[in-house]
């Protein structure tokens, strides 16, 4: 529509605008705009990006409004016609605002002169694939479905994404090629592999560690069709993909894909679905240990199911002068071992005597061990000596983790207390450090093998000198002999030498009170086992988990890696209580620096949507409100309701509620938990 000579043009600012209120605004402009163009705003009282998402239409515009120019036009065609349909897509899934889904599409445009190149190894491997392999690669380069590739860790399921990438780019047809990973730690891996295989000039790289410069560039390289294959975290999902022939989520079954502690609360995996209908090619999710309602989807036809069997892998004698031939490294055997009977011994080392001997036997023979706890720091909380009190963060209402450089911190918040830190129910200064983490196993480590060159991986490390890259090359390298880390080095990685795993407290896994605490205490230990018994080892290797409840029947399936056995017992629980695949959930969680406003606004929404939900009768269920886990967050106190959907039509009678929640509301779809 014309107004004085001009075109009005609806913007979308790239910032939030609350879901209740239109999400674009109308602005003057000379001419027609094409839809995605990115312009510069005027916005109360700054100046702000904005997406172009078409023209008024011919209806009569209030002539009292004055309406303002756009500043200027930044890029043209800034965004295509299928990244503007996913972006709203998000929106609608996730309930989120227009605006703050499609900032992701608009990266900070940030010029470099250098631009980093991936390096490719020399000799490229020669591997023949098997006829579960081919059979595979065959299917994925034929139709245009959603797979999922199940097969055990070292079954071959990369060498699967590789030949579906070289057959689909032998078609002539120009494309692209998305490959999502869920830890950065996976990245050099990744380039390793590809790089044998692909041109280094074809290779990108999109995650948040590299520099905003080289991260424009590569973008660029897609917008214009120079990046053929992308390697990247969630966020490459936003790229401007021009023609995608295959997306491939490696290790489908991690959390990571979920963004969870900020806006956006989206998960990758969904939007690579939506990506992939949009582009019409074929997505491959791929895991040892998929997802319940991945496996469901596949079982039930809804997604195709490609099953790839264990390599028959043929390792090689043992080296002369190997010593202690009863060591069961050799054996590829998984063993639960119990440390109650250790205490009983008078063993009250977090390494077990077991441990402690197969430790010893890789270390005389060259061979490399990876020790997974499931927590950093140097213990899981401290408390009083005095009055037993648990020493907590003030800002968050969680214990504080005792640090080896003598402080204890807050994993939440930049909290940490001084050298001394003082109770503050009595006083006192002299605390002590219950449970385990990463910095202690190292300690621990140290002490009974001093000899031992240690690296180690966690959160904490990973933002230090230690980048995943240099910790990966150090490793794959031997230039250590023991890795200890967290969640960060339980999956992906493919290392020959490495000969024993050890997990430290597994029992830690089992203790969250949330439905998907046995989901994810499985996946972590079979694919932390799954870095041994690696093509190219000498040995099959050894798995040793650590626990006081040896008896708990979820250890015992994860230890015997029997995924269908855990699939048949915790599907029957999920069905049994209408839980994920049987139904959706959304989490409401309201946060406040006061506690009354908290509870005044959790009681107030529950009533109303209550009401709302009764008059529906069925399809819906509202839990009353609920301290979350964490009940405090950097000062902010915390509650929660859930809904939970199993009819999506009665769901959409009480959406529009949603949408207009008032500020202080989080509202997280398909959380990773619950509590």
């Amino acid at each position: 529509m014309k107004e004085a000579g001009k075109i009005v043009v609806n913007v979308i600012p790239l910032i939030r605008i609350p879901l209740g209120k239109r999400p674009f605004f109308s602005y003057l402009w000379e001419k027609s705009l094409p839809e995605g163009t990115l312009v510069s705003i005027p916005f109360h009282s700054k100046n702000v990006e904005g997406i172009v998402v078409g023209e008024s239409s011919k209806q009569k515009i209030d002539e009292t409004l004055k309406l303002k120019n756009i500043n200027s036009i930044l890029i043209e065609n800034f965004l295509d016609e299928k990244q503007i349909k996913l972006a709203r897509f998000l929106s609608d899934y996730y309930i989120s605002p227009l605006g703050t889904i499609l900032k992701n599409f608009a990266p900070k445009r940030i010029k470099t002169r250098k631009i980093s190149k991936v390096s490719v190894p020399k000799i490229p491997k020669n591997i023949t694939l098997t006829k579960e392999q081919l059979s595979s690669v065959e299917k994925i380069s034929q139709k245009a479905k959603k797979y999922l590739l199940f097969g055990p860790s070292a079954s071959g399921k990369t060498e699967v994404y590789i030949h579906s990438i070289a057959k689909l780019k032998k078609s002539g047809e120009a494309r692209q090629f998305l490959i999502l990973l869920p830890e950065l730690t996976l990245t050099p891996q990744a380039i390793e592999r590809y790089g044998e295989h692909f041109p280094p000039e074809e290779i990108v790289v999109l995650n948040s560690k590299i520099s905003k410069g080289n991260f424009y560039a590569n973008w660029e390289k897609i917008r214009n069709g120079e990046a053929k294959i992308i390697i990247g975290s969630r966020m490459a999902i936003f790229a401007p993909f021009q023609k995608l022939g295959l997306i491939v989520i490696d290790e489908e079954q991690d959390m990571s894909f979920k963004q969870w502690d900020m806006n956006p609360r989206y998960d990758a995996r969904l939007a690579a679905e939506k990506l992939a209908e949009l582009h019409q090619c074929p997505i491959v999710l791929g895991s040892a240990t998929p997802r319940v309602e991945t496996y469901f989807s596949a079982i039930n036809n809804k997604t195709s199911l490609l099953k790839l069997p264990e390599l028959n892998l043929n390792h090689s004698s043992p080296r002369a002068g190997i010593q202690n031939p009863g060591s069961r490294i050799k054996s590829g055997m998984t063993e639960l071992v119990d440390m109650k009977k250790e205490r009983w011994s008078k063993n009250y080392s977090c390494i077990s005597k077991k441990l402690q001997s197969e430790i010893a036997y890789a270390l005389k023979n060259n061979l490399q061990t990876i020790l997974f706890i499931n927590r950093q720091g140097m213990s899981s909380f401290s408390v009083c000596e005095q009055c037993k009190t648990v020493l907590k963060c003030p800002k968050c209402d969680r214990a504080l983790v005792y640090d080896e450089s003598g402080n204890y911190r807050c994993l939440h918040c930049p909290h940490k207390t001084s050298i001394i830190p003082e109770c503050p129910k009595c006083h006192g200064l002299s605390f002590k450090n219950v449970g385990l983490g990463t910095q202690k196993v190292e300690r621990e480590i140290k002490n009974i093998f001093p000899g031992a060159k240690i690296l180690r991986a966690d959160s904490q490390s990973l933002r230090g000198a230690k980048s995943p890259e240099k910790i990966y090359e150090e490793f794959s390298q031997g230039q250590a002999d023991i890795l200890i880390g967290t969640q960060v080095i339980s999956k992906g990685w493919d290392l020959p030498n490495v000969a024993l795993i050890g997990i430290i407290d597994a029992d830690n896994m089992l203790t969250i009170p949330d439905f998907l605490a046995n989901e994810k205490a499985f996946e972590t230990i079979v694919q932390v086992a799954g870095r041994t018994n690696r093509p190219g080892a000498r040995f099959p290797g050894q798995v040793l988990i650590q626990t006081f409840n040896p008896e708990n029947k979820i250890l015992k399936l994860a230890a015997q890696k029997d995924f269908l056995s855990f699939y048949q017992q915790e599907i029957a629980e999920r069905e049994a209580l209408s839980l994920p695949p049987f139904s959706r959930i959304i989490k409401l969680v309201f946060q406040s620096y006061k506690f009354s406003e908290t509870e005044k606004e959790t009681e107030k929404l529950f009533n109303f949507l209550q009401t709302k939900i009764s008059k529906i009768k069925t399809g819906i269920t509202l839990t009353p409100p609920q301290d979350s886990f964490v009940s405090k967050v950097r000062g902010r106190f915390r509650k929660q309701l859930l809904i939970k959907i199993s009819d999506e039509k009665s769901f959409e009678k009480i959406k529009i509620y949603l949408e207009n929640l008032p500020n202080g509301w989080i509202i997280d779809t398909d959380p990773i938990s619950i509590i």
